[in-house]
């Protein structure tokens, strides 16, 4: 009687025991799972989820928030998350967040990271799709760390070659390093460049103060430039230079018809100036007539004091002095 009270009791501990450990495990796992909290659905869609399985965390700013429900394929491009969040953080997770797939540490399981979004956006809703951003595979990473070490490779080899050909004395390098003279002239050629850009730079400045003094109306250029009054003057006087040029082509084009036709006419003139006889002649002849004139004047004032002639000659001035014809 007394062993099968024992048993009894020991087996209903067992029950308690066992219905105990049920119930929490139950809970803890109603409680990861948020079986037992409000929550609402939201997906994403991602090209590839690098191993994520229903059940991994969902976190938001660090935070485990909630639990993948299912990852499943819709093309051969299209793999649809669906997630189960707390109702208490979807005020703060926007409608323009962003989903990415990471690691829970170097080797944990994958997760889902919720970034959050604009303060000026909405809450999401039940069943929102969020965007998604997709992380650097390791494969892609690590055949770019492959590629660099072989670019890393064939740039040693070349800078090897470059190197023993330093050393050896081939190439301009070489010169440049170990040839004194040429790094003598370098450095001439080098200094009389600073010098010329010093003086280039002095011109410019230079340059500048005349082009401030003119636009200050400074100077005669700038006076020319800067006065409205002068600039029309100037451009009455090139009208006028331009009219006087026409004028004097006129002119030289008539001198020129001129000397054409005396060079092609055969009159006095043309042999006045070509036939040295008749130039000779002729002013021979004006010679005898300035002597014939001068004789003809002293015979007039011989006249005029003659006896005979003198009372005509003064009728002749008292009529001009009255007004009256002779």
């Amino acid at each position: 009687m007394e062993k099968s009270t024992q048993r009894t009791a020991r087996l209903g501990f067992l029950v308690i025991l066992g219905a105990l450990i049920f119930t929490v495990t139950a809970y803890l796992i109603g409680q990861k799972q948020d079986m037992f909290r409000q929550t609402f659905v939201i997906s994403v869609v991602f090209n590839n989820v690098n191993g994520l399985q229903p059940g991994n965390n969902v976190r938001f700013s660090g935070i485990n928030v909630g639990t993948v429900l299912s990852v499943e394929i819709k093309s051969d491009s299209v793999i649809e998350v669906m997630m189960r969040v707390r109702e208490s953080v979807r005020p703060f997770i926007k409608k323009d967040a962003v989903a990415s797939i990471g690691s829970d540490g170097l080797m944990g399981n994958m997760l889902v990271n919720i970034s959050p979004g604009s303060a000026t956006v909405p809450p999401v809703e039940n069943k929102d799709r969020l965007r998604s951003f997709s992380r650097i595979k390791t494969d892609d990473i690590l055949k770019t760390l492959n590629m660099t070490n072989e670019n890393a490779a064939m740039l040693t080899s070349n800078l090897l070659e470059v190197t023993q050909q330093i050393k050896h004395g081939h190439g301009t390098l070489t010169y440049l390093l170990y040839d004194s003279t040429m790094r003598q002239d370098l450095t001439r050629s080098i200094r009389s460049l600073r010098q010329a850009m010093d003086q280039t730079n002095h011109l410019l400045a230079e340059a500048n103060g005349i082009v401030e003094q003119v636009e200050k109306g400074k100077g005669v250029v700038g006076w020319l430039l800067t006065d409205t009054t002068t600039a029309v003057h100037v451009k009455t006087t090139l009208a006028n230079l331009d009219k006087t040029s026409a004028r004097i082509t006129l002119a030289s084009d008539s001198l020129q018809e001129f000397v054409s036709r005396l060079n092609h006419d055969p009159g006095l003139l043309n042999a006045l100036l070509r036939d040295t006889t008749m130039r000779t002649d002729f002013q021979e002849t004006l010679r005898n007539l300035n002597e014939s004139s001068v004789k003809l004047n002293e015979n007039m004032e011989a006249m005029r004091s003659h006896v005979l002639f003198r009372g005509y000659f003064k009728d002749k001035e008292k009529k001009a002095k009255t007004g009256q014809k002779p």
